[in-house]
C-alpha cells in the first residue's frame, strides 16, 4: 500500500472514502419522479412550470483543489413546460448542484448510550446557497429559467432527507462527563481532489475526540492510497498518548523505586514536524536495583523513515566504590501485522542496543532495558483488548467504525501502517 500523504491536519481521528465508492452507493438510491406545478421567481416575476421530469441517482463530483464545496450530479430526463412553451431534457442530461454537506441528528435510530447521539452527513440540497447549473444547447434565456425551475424542484422534491446519506457517526453528547479517545465530540468534513484520478478524490470525515479546537479542512493531497477505499487514520498523538504511554507508565512502575511518582515522570511533547509527538521522561526515574541505577532516557515515538513505532530506553548506575559510571541502552522498532484471521501482532523489524562495559558482571544493569519487551506487550494489550473507559473501546473494534458508510454491512481490518500517524486499511462489505 502506497500512501498519498498523511496528516491529521490537527484531527484527533479522520474517516476518508473514495468518490468511486461512495457514488457506488449512492447509485442505489430509487429514481424520483417528479409531476407537479412549481411556483418560482423569475426576473422578479413570480410564475408557476409545470414540471414532468425523472431524477436520477446523484453522483459526487469532487471539485478542485480541497474544501466543503462539492459538485452534485443529478442525471435526468423530462420536460418543463409553462404559458405553452415547453422545454425538453432529453435522457442522459446531468443537472449540476453545488453544494455542500449537513449533519442532522438521526432521531430514527438513538444511540444505545444516552451519552452519545448519532448523526447523519447528508447532501445539502436545501441550503440557499446552492449552485445550479446545466450544459443544455438551448437559448440562453430558456436555460436560465429551466435551472431556476430545477432549483426550486430539487429544494421541494429532493429534501436531502436520509437517502442521500454519505456518512453516518455517533458524538458524545453535552452529558457527558468525559470524553473519550476513540469517540468523537464534534465532526467536520472536507473533500479533497485527486488530479490524477477523479475517481479517487476524498470524502474525509473530520472528528476530534479529546482535543478541543478544531483542525484545518484543507488538505494538499487525497489521504487514501491507490489502492485503498476507505481508511481510518488516528492521530499521532492520540495512539502515544491513550495507546502507548499508559503500559510504558505501568510497566516502569513495576521496576521503579518509587513507583507512585512515575506518573508525573513520564510525558509527551510535541515535535518540530507538525501534528507529531514523542512520549518522553521528563527527570531521571530510579530504579529499585543494587547499586541504584536509573533510566536517564525514555521515549516512545514513531520513526517517519522506518515507518515503525520506536521504542527507546537509556539505563544509567554510579559504580561508587570503582568511581565510574555503566551505561546501557536499547532502541527496537516495531511495525504491525495484520493476518487472515485479522489477528493483530507487533514485530519487531530492527534493534541497536550497546553498553559502555564490556564486564560480564555488568550484565544485571543490561535487565534494566529488557522490560521494554514488556511495554512492547503492554502497547499490544491496549491496541487489542484493553476496553479502558478513556478509550471508548478497544482500538481494533472501536477505530475502524468510528464511521459508518452508506449500506455498510461489517468492515475488515486489512492492515495497521504508521507512515507518521497511524492509518488502518479497511475493507467494507456492503
Amino acid at each position: 500500500m502506497s500512501q498519498n500523504e498523511t496528516t491529521s491536519n490537527g484531527w484527533d481521528l479522520i474517516a476518508a472514502a473514495s468518490q468511486d465508492a461512495l457514488n457506488t452507493q449512492l447509485a442505489k438510491i430509487p429514481a424520483v419522479s417528479v409531476q407537479a406545478d412549481v411556483p418560482f421567481e423569475f426576473m422578479g416575476n413570480k410564475s408557476l412550470a409545470h414540471v414532468d421530469i425523472t431524477i436520477h441517482q446523484p453522483e459526487l463530483k469532487v471539485k478542485d483543489g480541497s474544501g466543503r464545496q462539492v459538485d452534485v450530479l443529478l442525471p435526468m430526463e423530462g420536460s418543463i413546460t409553462m404559458n405553452d412553451s415547453k422545454i425538453t431534457i432529453p435522457k442522459g442530461e446531468k443537472l449540476i448542484v453545488t453544494t455542500q454537506l449537513t449533519q442532522i441528528e438521526n432521531k430514527l435510530e438513538p444511540h444505545k448510550d444516552p451519552k452519545q447521539t448519532n448523526y447523519d452527513l447528508i447532501i445539502d440540497f436545501l441550503s440557499e446557497d446552492i449552485l445550479v447549473d446545466m450544459k443544455l444547447d438551448i437559448p440562453a434565456a430558456d436555460l436560465a429559467f429551466l435551472v431556476t425551475v430545477l432549483k426550486e424542484v430539487i429544494k421541494q422534491h429532493l429534501k436531502g432527507g436520509k437517502e442521500y446519506k454519505v456518512a453516518s457517526f455517533a458524538l458524545s453528547n453535552e452529558q457527558a462527563e468525559k470524553y473519550h479517545a476513540l469517540i468523537p465530540r464534534l465532526a467536520d468534513f472536507s473533500f479533497v481532489k485527486d488530479t490524477e484520478k477523479p475517481g479517487r478524490s476524498n470524502l474525509l470525515v473530520l472528528m476530534q475526540s479529546v482535543s478541543t479546537s478544531k483542525g484545518e479542512i484543507y488538505f494538499n493531497k487525497p489521504l487514501l492510497a491507490a489502492d485503498q477505499d476507505f481508511m481510518v487514520l488516528v492521530s499521532n498523538k492520540i495512539f502515544l498518548q491513550y495507546f502507548v504511554m499508559p503500559p510504558m507508565i505501568e510497566n516502569i512502575k513495576k521496576q521503579a523505586k518509587q513507583p507512585d511518582e512515575v506518573s508525573s515522570q513520564i510525558s509527551i511533547k510535541s515535535l518540530k514536524e507538525p501534528y507529531l509527538y514523542q512520549v518522553y521522561n521528563t527527570k531521571n526515574i530510579k530504579l529499585s536495583k543494587e547499586h541504584d541505577p536509573w533510566i536517564a532516557s525514555l521515549t516512545a515515538s514513531v520513526d517517519t523513515e522506518e515507518q515503525a513505532l520506536c521504542f527507546y530506553v537509556d539505563a544509567n548506575a554510579d559504580v561508587t566504590f570503582l568511581d565510574f559510571r555503566v551505561d546501557t541502552w536499547d532502541r527496537s522498532w516495531q511495525k504491525f501485522q495484520v493476518d487472515e484471521k485479522q489477528k493483530v501482532t507487533l514485530k519487531q523489524t530492527k534493534e541497536t542496543k550497546g553498553k559502555s562495559t564490556k564486564a560480564e558482571w555488568w550484565e544485571w544493569l543490561i535487565a534494566c532495558v529488557s522490560w521494554i519487551t514488556l511495554v512492547i506487550v503492554g502497547v499490544m494489550y491496549a491496541v487489542v483488548e484493553s476496553k479502558n473507559e478513556d478509550l471508548g473501546g478497544t482500538f481494533v473494534e472501536t477505530a475502524p467504525v468510528v464511521v459508518q458508510w452508506p449500506n455498510q454491512k461489517y468492515v475488515t481490518l486489512k492492515g495497521i501502517t504508521t507512515p507518521n500517524h497511524i492509518v488502518l486499511d479497511l475493507s467494507v462489505q456492503f
